[in-house]
């Protein structure tokens, strides 16, 4: 699933000079993973091979099989860092904000600002090519489960005002990653047309309605 949107690689910051070995290591291992996650975005799993990710970072394949024994081992550093992608400083504005519909809403229009963002691509790469290849489930597959029973409970934390039991929290929280991975990938046929822009406002409207629907029925 190529993305030109995505092909921001020559970005990717290049090891400094000068670091300790323990933070020259540590910084490698990120650049590799932070270019092997653009090169999914930018290229698609296919594509995304050790070489190119090498290539793209500038690293010689010494480096770069002292880190991963293989492209298996790496998606799966991958699949681990992905929920990264958010950032601090965008789960503190996140908690700054107070009350439901403001709350949700904030939710809504991080997600939508994301939906074609590289991190998103990369991820629905891998989710979409482990389904036929077993070794890259197996990579890729605890890392996936241990990062969306982690976003289940920070959604449910996030949300505790609502007032929702959690088996409605957690399948609501489903419907929205769902609906937007649907909206990531019809924005690589439609790109940035009338009708996509029109889909995500009604995405929004969807989900926003529905919470203020069944705070009226509690009422």
């Amino acid at each position: 699933m190529p993305n030109s949107k995505s092909n921001e690689l020559s970005v990717v910051p290049r090891i400094e000079p000068g670091l300790s070995k323990s933070e020259q290591t540590r910084r490698t291992r990120a650049l590799i993973i932070e270019t092997g996650i653009r090169c999914l975005a930018a290229y698609g799993f296919t594509q995304t091979s050790m070489h190119l990710i090498s290539k793209e970072a500038g690293i010689s394949r010494g480096p770069m099989n002292y880190h991963f024994a293989d492209k298996n081992d790496l998606m799966g550093a991958i699949a681990e860092a992905l929920p990264l992608g958010a950032g601090q400083d965008v789960l503190a504005r996140l908690r700054a904000v107070t009350g439901v519909e403001a709350r949700l809403a904030a939710i809504i229009d991080l997600a939508i600002e994301q939906h074609r963002g590289m991190h998103h691509f990369a991820a629905i790469e891998l989710l979409v090519a482990a389904r036929q290849d077993p070794a890259l489930a197996q990579a890729i597959g605890p890392h996936f489960e241990v990062a969306e029973n982690q976003l289940d409970q920070w959604f449910c934390d996030y949300m505790a005002e609502l007032n929702w039991a959690r088996d409605t929290l957690i399948p609501f929280r489903t419907v929205m990653v769902a609906a937007l991975r649907g909206l990531a990938l019809d924005h690589v046929l439609q790109a940035d047309s009338d009708a996509h822009k029109a889909a995500l406002s009604m995405f929004r409207r969807i989900f926003l309605s529905h919470i203020t629907q069944a705070e009226n029925q509690d009422d």
